[in-house]
C-alpha cells in the first residue's frame, strides 16, 4: 500500500510538468489493463461456498493473462470482503467505484448483499455483470447496465418443480425458505405452481439465512408430514437439514430446490442421505462432468488447493461470457461499447452451461437449467435440460 501511494504521488507531481494528452478513455482502463471489483463473502457463515464464484473467475483471468490478456490488455479484480452483510456490500461498492474507480462491478455471490450493490448501481453508468443472485429486480425491469447469468430462483421453480411433481405425484408439499431479498417472490411462485398441480401446502416457514438450526424446522415438517419438501437454502443449510431429516428418522417422498443444492459442499456432506431422494436445478454442469474439465484444470492451475465446486464452475462460466464480450467491444474499450457487445451475443456456446444470449431487453443470459439428482455419492443430470420458464 506504501509503494501505491508513493507511486501515486510520483505521478501527481509529474503533472505539474507533463504537457497535456489525451485522458483514458473510461475509468478502469488503462493501455496495460482492464480493473474490475467485486464484493463477496470472503469471511463468514457462507463464504466456503460463496468465496468459490471468484475462485473459478480468477483462475480463467488468470489463464487468460497468462495468453497475453485482451487487446494487450491484463485483468485485474479488486475483490473486497463482505461477509455476506447488504450493508458491507454497499460500502464495497461505493469505494470501488468511487476511490478504485473500477471498469465495472463483477460477480460476488449472495441474494442480500447482490440488492445491496444494486442499490448504489441501478442509477449510475457502471456495469453490474452476473451475480450469483435470484434477486428478481437484477432484470425486471431491465437495466442497460445490469446483467444476470443465474436464473432467478422463481423462475428455477417455475421450470423444476413440474418436472418433479411428474417424478414424485406429490399430494402435499411443505415450503422452508430463506429469509432473503426475494423470499416472498420465490415462495409466491411456487404456491402458484404447486396450487395449479393440486398439492396442497401443508406448512410455509422462513428461515434465517445465517443461523445453523436446523432442528426446529424439521420438527415442524416432520410433524405435518408433507410428501414434497421444497427447500430454498444454501448448500451447507441444506446439508445439515438432511443430516437433521436421518436423525429424526422421517424423510418425505422427495426434495426439491434451489441450484444452491447442487454445490459439491452439500454432496461431501449429505450425499448417502439424498441419494435417490433430490432433484435440484444446476445452472452449470458439475466439475465431474468431461465438459468441466478446462474449467477444473485452469482452477488447479491457479491454486491447487482448492476443490472444484459447482460455484467454482459458475464462477468460470461468468468469466468466460466476461471475457467474450471484452473481445467483442474491441481494443477502444468503453463501458459503452462493453454493453454494446454483450448485447451482441447470440447462442454463444460456454462449454459448460446453456447457451448465452442477450438483447438490449433480455438481461438474462441463460434460458435453462439441468435436473440433477444424486447418484453413487455423485450429483448425476437426470434429463435433457429444461427450458427456463418466467
Amino acid at each position: 500500500m506504501t509503494i501505491r501511494r508513493l507511486a501515486t504521488c510520483a505521478a501527481a507531481l509529474a503533472c505539474l510538468w507533463m504537457p497535456a494528452g489525451p485522458a483514458n478513455a473510461e475509468a478502469g482502463v488503462t493501455k496495460d489493463e482492464i480493473v474490475l471489483g467485486g464484493t463477496n463473502a470472503l469471511t463468514g457463515a457462507v463464504a466456503a461456498v460463496c468465496y468459490g464464484v471468484s475462485h473459478g473467475s480468477l483462475a480463467h483471468f488468470k489463464k487468460v493473462n497468462e495468453q497475453g490478456g485482451i487487446n494487450g490488455r491484463k485483468i485485474r479484480y479488486e475483490l473486497l470482503d463482505d461477509a455476506y452483510s447488504a450493508q458491507r456490500a454497499i460500502g464495497n461498492t461505493r469505494r470501488l467505484i468511487q476511490q478504485e474507480q473500477v471498469f465495472a462491478i463483477f460477480g460476488g455471490c449472495g441474494t442480500a448483499t447482490a440488492a445491496g450493490v444494486l442499490s448504489i448501481v441501478e442509477r449510475g453508468d457502471v456495469p453490474y455483470l452476473f451475480p450469483y443472485a435470484g434477486l428478481d429486480k437484477l432484470i425486471d425491469p431491465p437495466n442497460k447496465h445490469i446483467f444476470g447469468l443465474l436464473p432467478l430462483y422463481p423462475s428455477q421453480y417455475t421450470t423444476l418443480l413440474p418436472y418433479v411433481i411428474a417424478q414424485s405425484k406429490p399430494k402435499t408439499a411443505a415450503l422452508l425458505s430463506n429469509n432473503i431479498a426475494g423470499a416472498d417472490e420465490i415462495r409466491a411462485a411456487v404456491k402458484a405452481i404447486l396450487a395449479k398441480a393440486g398439492v396442497e401446502v401443508v406448512l410455509d416457514e422462513l428461515m434465517e439465512v445465517t443461523s445453523p438450526e436446523r432442528a426446529a424446522y424439521v420438527l415442524k415438517v416432520k410433524d405435518k408430514n408433507p410428501d414434497l419438501l421444497v427447500l430454498s437454502d444454501t448448500a451447507p443449510g441444506g446439508a445439515r437439514l438432511f443430516i437433521e431429516l436421518e436423525r429424526q428418522n422421517w424423510k418425505p417422498k422427495m426434495v426439491t430446490g434451489i441450484s444452491t443444492l447442487t454445490d459439491e459442499s452439500f454432496l461431501r456432506a449429505a450425499a448417502k442421505l439424498a441419494e435417490g431422494q433430490l432433484i435440484a436445478p444446476g445452472v452449470v454442469l458439475p466439475p465431474t462432468a468431461a465438459q468441466s474439465k478446462s474449467c477444473v484444470e485452469e482452477l488447479a492451475a491457479y491454486n491447487k488447493d482448492i476443490a472444484p465446486s459447482h460455484f467454482t464452475m459458475f464462477g468460470c462460466l461468468v468469466a468466460r461470457v466476461l471475457v467474450e464480450g471484452l473481445r467483442r467491444a474491441g481494443p477502444d474499450l468503453t463501458r459503452e461499447k462493453l454493453i454494446s457487445a454483450l448485447e451482441s451475443i447470440k447462442e454463444y456456446d460456454p462449454g459448460i452451461s446453456g447457451k448465452v444470449s442477450f438483447g438490449p431487453n433480455r438481461r438474462m443470459g441463460i434460458d435453462s437449467v439441468y435436473p440433477i439428482g444424486v447418484e453413487g455419492g455423485q450429483f448425476k443430470i437426470l434429463g435433457e435440460p429444461l427450458v427456463v420458464t418466467r
